[in-house]
């Protein structure tokens, strides 16, 4: 009995050649998918150097012990010529601007008093050197991780030059001391074998006397209280502002999440309702669409008030607006389940193949994780054009940053009502082909 039931269910699926194809094409999913997604962000630590960070370098040289100081400049072109993160200098109100648009992740700048801060630390009022940092963390979360990093780096760089500077300054007044001793010994020396010296001593020791004078007094100038000690060992302050602040991982991962969510959810309704087959003769392509919207928008309502609910009342998901973000949530279920309808009504089998692949395109290309300054050059070309990016985009404006929320909203929509013109036009050729669909029994 196997044997016979075997043979027939092979002899069917060799006639059926396109069915093969099908069978082959779901086999590959699992190595499409690991192949786009590891490649997306296979070695993203080692991508650093794209992510953009603004240096606003504000600092006014000042003279110091007869040198030029210059902290600030030092700081800014060593930050350009590092290779950890894409420093790049810019105006205030410039770097203001990008950060707020999501432009630049961060924001470092150097005060107009940073090198005269400097020149402080060993005297009687030492100050500390301040470097601001305005962050923007609710653009990536993972971003805000490696840029708090950069600030690290930075304060131990200037700390650095700080220490530099200063064993310069002290072991520059010492010198000055035993220069002057050195000289007082030589000259009693040889004064000692000199005949009627009174003369001689008087100028020799008027210039020991000085060059005494002079390390002295270098030496004087050196404070060398607690306060001094404390500043020299940690001469770096840090003004840490951040304009979209990110409470904990879960929120920064909201928004990739709730777009992954809302398309999983429209592939479960793709896989179980038939959007193609009227339950009646249409009169129209529109009508006869309609009537499968109808059920394909209670459910993505549905959908999106028990996920709103959700999302504020059990993950205490703290947004800006939560109206806006119920429309985001609507906006993005109809926006995936008109992309899954799409595909399954063009491209039949083939179009249910390949909505698993844009899952999966998706998932490595739309930035949810990683910032597109990370991403393979494949994932970076392909994120312009997949409809999650976009409901990412809006998503995080609403739950955290500051970025303009109508263009990527807008965006969604166009999407929407493309896809859906797609579908439409597809029923209209379905009832040219096939006339006798038209004027049938209402």
């Amino acid at each position: 009995m196997v044997i016979p039931m075997l043979k027939a269910e092979w002899t069917y699926l060799i006639k059926n050649k396109m069915f093969i194809v099908v069978l082959i094409a779901i086999a590959l999913i699992p190595a499409i998918y690991c192949y786009l997604y590891l490649s997306s962000m296979w070695n993203t630590y080692g991508k650093t150097d794209n992510i953009p960070v603004a240096v606003v370098n504000q600092d006014r040289r000042v003279e110091y012990n007869g040198k030029d100081i210059a902290i600030g400049s030092n700081l800014s072109k060593n930050l350009k010529k590092s290779d950890s993160l894409n420093f790049k200098t810019m105006s205030y109100d410039k770097a203001e601007k990008n950060l707020k648009n999501g432009k630049v992740y961060m924001t470092v700048i150097i005060p107009k008093n940073f090198s005269k801060n400097a020149t402080t630390i060993l005297t009687k009022n030492p100050q500390k050197m301040t470097i601001k940092y305005r962050m923007n963390s609710g653009q990536n979360f993972i971003v805000s991780k490696i840029t708090n990093g950069a600030a690290t780096s930075i304060k131990q760089n200037v700390s650095k030059q700080v220490t530099q500077l200063y064993s310069k300054i002290i072991l520059s007044a010492l010198n000055g001391a035993t220069v002057g001793m050195n000289q007082a010994a030589s000259g009693n020396y040889q004064l000692a074998g000199i005949p009627n010296t009174n003369v001689v001593a008087k100028a020799g020791n008027q210039k020991i006397s000085n060059s005494l004078v002079t390390g002295a007094q270098r030496l004087a100038q050196i404070s060398t209280d607690n306060q001094n000690a404390q500043i020299l060992s940690s001469p770096i302050k840090e003004d840490v502002t951040d304009i979209a602040k990110v409470p904990n991982n879960g929120t920064g991962m909201a928004p990739f999440a709730i777009a992954i969510g809302l398309y999983v959810g429209g592939i479960a309704l793709g896989t179980m309702y038939d959007g193609y087959d009227p339950r009646k003769y249409p009169r129209s392509a529109f009508s006869w669409w309609f009537s499968k919207a109808s059920v394909i928008g209670i459910v993505a309502t549905i959908q999106s008030i028990v996920l709103w609910f959700t999302l504020i009342k059990f993950n205490n998901l703290v947004v800006k607006s939560q109206s806006v973000l119920f429309l985001e949530l609507l906006l993005g279920s109809s926006l995936f389940l008109s992309l899954i309808f799409c595909l399954r009504n063009l491209l039949g089998g083939f179009g249910t193949w390949l909505v698993s692949i844009v899952l999966v395109l998706q998932l490595a290309s739309s930035g949810g994780l990683y910032p597109t300054q990370l991403l393979s050059p494949f994932a970076k070309a392909m994120n312009q054009w997949l409809p999650m990016t976009y409901l990412i985009n809006a998503l995080r404006a609403t739950i955290s940053t500051s970025i303009p929320i109508q263009n990527s909203l807008w965006t969604v929509v166009a999407i929407t009502v493309g896809l859906n013109l797609l579908i439409i036009a597809r029923f209209k050729l379905a009832m040219i082909k096939n006339p006798i669909v038209v004027g049938g029994d209402e």
